[in-house]
């Protein structure tokens, strides 16, 4: 580079990538899909399943689904966790052969299981943890820890975390910076190609397909409390333990001709919510909510719980209220939206404060700037 600052090798981990759909690996994804041409970093992104591709590598790794995963977690905190600290043992080829300066990951307990084996192994490279699990603590053994929102970081240093360690950026998105919104003649085109209905509201929630933390029996519910003809409702996500139960409450109180539930690929969502009128999102805490971002991004007007990262996800666009209180949400169903949260304007915020193309140099900064700070001396 003529004398410039060398890149700077970082391995970019994600366990769940091919084998699960959450944020955690659509961000891994497109993160490295954006990242891996940087003249300042020398990337490779490292995964537990698929193929191999350019700087792209799969390592044998032991997965949630794996019986002995499911045994093992059974006796300690939970197999998507025994996944996460298997994961970072069979990291240990890829770094020998690497080297990494950084390595950067969303997962909390691979980044424990890193941070034992570099000091076991007497290794310099640092560890980078992007904080999407809405941990408030236990960063003592990562150099620097990506939180993604204005409240998250407030809180964290409140409950006395270095603020030397931690640094605040959005989460990134893919985001056009020209809003492509729907037109109604093409939303019903949309919506008969996708097998939807053509003459009612469709309100779409894309979320795991569960109760306890997403709480789509509270979105299924507040719905069957309007009267006809209420909005179509639109359930997108991956199947989860608790679905059979979404799937039978579903069933009960909107009825076939009045819901749907899908699980479609990520090009599909994309096409579901272009054919959609309004989003809701009822989980009570999130780091950064990304379906509430992606759906913003496709103009819909979205309605999510009251609380400070919902707020700083949607800017003031959004329509809250306390889902923890029944009828909440159907009285925001019932309220015309506000005429200053245009489709165009929402797009627009989004863009501005969450998209790569906004975002991108300070990620570079960011990973580029990690390397030396490994906290191991001895």
């Amino acid at each position: 580079m003529n004398g410039g600052p060398r890149p700077a090798r970082v391995l970019l981990a994600c366990s769940g990538l091919e084998h699960t759909h959450r944020g955690f690996e659509s961000f891994a994804r497109e993160c490295f899909e954006v990242l891996r041409d940087e003249p300042l970093l020398d990337l490779e992104l490292v995964k537990a399943s698929g193929p191999d591709g350019d700087r792209e590598r799969a390592v044998r790794a032991l997965k949630r689904d794996d019986g002995l995963a499911r045994a093992l977690g059974r006796l300690w905190h939970g197999a998507l966790q025994v996944e996460q600290l298997a994961f970072a043992i069979s990291l240990q080829r890829e770094i020998l052969r690497r080297r990494p300066d950084v390595i950067y990951f969303s997962e909390w307990y691979t980044g424990k299981g890193l941070a034992a084996l570099r000091k076991l192994n007497r290794q310099q490279y640092a560890l980078v943890l992007s904080n999407g699990s809405m941990l408030a603590e236990g960063f003592d053994q990562f150099d620097r820890v990506h939180q993604h929102t204005g409240p998250m970081l407030e809180y964290v240093l409140a409950k006395g975390a270095d603020p030397a360690k931690h640094i605040l950026l959005p989460v990134a998105f893919d985001i056009s910076p020209v809003a492509d919104i729907a037109t109604a003649e093409e939303r019903r085109a949309l919506r008969r190609r996708l097998s939807l209905p053509t003459d009612r509201t469709i309100l779409i929630s894309v979320a795991a397909l569960n109760r306890t933390h997403k709480r789509l029996d509270y979105v299924i519910e507040e719905v069957a409390r309007l009267p006809e003809p209420r909005p179509f409702l639109l359930l997108v996500g991956a199947p989860e333990p608790e679905a059979g139960g979404i799937r039978s409450i579903a069933a009960e109180l909107l009825g076939d001709d009045g819901h749907s539930i899908r699980t479609v690929p990520r090009p599909e969502v994309d096409l579901l919510l272009r054919a959609s009128d309004m989003f809701v999102l009822a989980s009570l805490a999130e780091g950064l909510p990304r379906a509430l971002v992606e759906a913003m991004a496709h103009g819909l007007p979205c309605l999510a719980h009251d609380y400070a990262v919902a707020d700083y996800a949607m800017g003031g666009y959004g329509r809250l209220a306390d889902f923890r209180q029944r009828g909440a949400l159907t009285g925001l169903l019932e309220q015309s939206p506000n005429g200053r949260n245009e489709p165009a304007e929402r797009h627009r915020f989004v863009y501005e404060n969450f998209s790569w193309d906004r975002l991108k140099p300070r990620y570079v900064e960011m990973l580029h700037g990690a390397v030396g700070r490994a906290d191991f001396a001895t």
